[in-house]
């Protein structure tokens, strides 16, 4: 059941994560077009695909955290792997419980983060009946989705070498 939770999540952070990143891009060309092109800057587009570009960024943050990956830390676990494989999992376990503690740590400040965005509302500068709190939305879901991904990621490692005893 986990499984198929987990597969059917990063398929939703994975869909999001590039469509926005795909919307970006063409909108970000846009504006670049019109501006220098066309000498005519269309109001609002630079402020869509910098909100799209920030939900990119929080989903492909989850999904980051779910594929087990960071660039910087695995540059030194593939060294650890050449010189000393019997500790990489180890090292890999030390990363994750760090991590998480971390994270556990910055969550209860997003949290209040979060519930005082819910409180107040932030009207946008252009058009004001657009709520910008959404933003801190998407980053504390964000984040909760890290924290998802990375106890089930170390609970799924921990087990990895319990013996199992087979069912009669």
């Amino acid at each position: 059941m986990w499984n198929r939770f987990d597969d059917i999540l990063a398929g939703w952070e994975r869909r999001i994560a590039s469509s926005c990143l795909v919307a970006t891009t063409i909108l970000a060309f846009i504006q670049v077009m019109n501006r220098y092109l066309l000498h005519f800057e269309v109001m609002g587009i630079g402020d869509l695909y910098l909100y799209l570009y920030i939900v990119c960024l929080y989903a492909s943050l989850a999904l980051t955290t779910k594929e087990n990956g960071h660039t910087a830390v695995e540059v030194f676990g593939g060294f650890l792997e050449r010189k000393a494989p019997k500790t990489v999992r180890r090292y890999k376990i030390a990363v994750q419980v760090t991590s998480l503690c971390i994270l556990l740590l910055f969550l209860p400040t997003v949290w209040n983060f979060f519930r005082q965005s819910v409180a107040y509302p932030e009207p946008s500068t252009l058009v004001p009946w657009f709520n910008t709190s959404w933003l801190v939305y998407c980053m504390c879901l964000s984040l909760f989705l890290c924290a998802y991904h990375m106890i089930r990621s170390l609970f799924l490692a921990l087990c990895a070498d319990v013996p199992r005893t087979p069912r009669s």
